[in-house]
């Protein structure tokens, strides 16, 4: 824990981390403990456990926001901002594993309630289900529902670096290619006899 941080980002990064580990049943004591605070302290800060919780979602979402949203350029044509945010988001994933697994222990085990993740979330998900219509648009994109598809890119993308971590490998320039090359070709629309099979296969609401 780096204690030079300021203590409401200590408790935060502590509680972090102590979820993953433990879940709801992380006692406050405990996250005290771990970030180098007394307990009273703690709720000076935060009340109770449930702000606690959705304070590490708020936080998380901001970092998520500044990761993948700062960097958007609305000048480049829709498929070359895309391009630029799997880029960020690859980068954003690989180079902070803690806010990684983090992100992955809650879009997996939700501590708060599905309205609350959608709330917290919005902007992001806004950003790239707006992006996915403007390809949409284009004819760039595959038929299908854009929140899906939104939701495809970053569990793809989370799930192919989380096992070159677990193999213990090193992530090259080739396969962050590789990765994004996986993401257009599972979103570009089929070229040829693709489409029509596809269009025969799609329930109603995504055509």
């Amino acid at each position: 824990m780096d204690k030079t941080l300021p203590m409401r980002d200590r408790i935060l990064e502590a509680a972090a981390e102590m979820l993953v580990e433990h879940g709801t049943q992380a006692p406050m004591s405990k996250i005290a403990a771990r970030a180098g605070v007394a307990a009273g302290s703690l709720y000076n800060h935060f009340e109770s456990k449930d702000v606690l919780i959705r304070a590490v979602y708020d936080q998380l979402a901001e970092i998520i926001n500044e990761r993948l949203l700062a960097g958007d350029r609305p000048e480049l044509s829709p498929d070359a901002r895309l391009s630029c945010y799997i880029d960020d988001y690859i980068e954003f994933i690989w180079n902070d594993p803690k806010r990684a697994t983090l992100f992955e222990y809650l879009s997996n085990v939700p501590l708060v309630a599905p309205e609350e993740m959608v709330r917290t979330f919005a902007r992001s998900s806004d950003y790239i289900t707006e992006l996915l219509r403007e390809l949409r648009a284009s004819g760039w994109l595959a038929k299908g529902e854009l929140i899906c598809m939104g939701g495809f890119i970053g569990g793809a993308i989370r799930n192919s670096l989380k096992w070159y971590r677990i193999h213990d490998r090193p992530l090259t320039g080739a396969d962050r290619e590789q990765i994004k090359n996986m993401c257009f070709n599972a979103l570009r629309a089929p070229e040829s006899e693709g489409t029509r099979f596809l269009d025969k296969t799609l329930p109603s609401y995504a055509k």
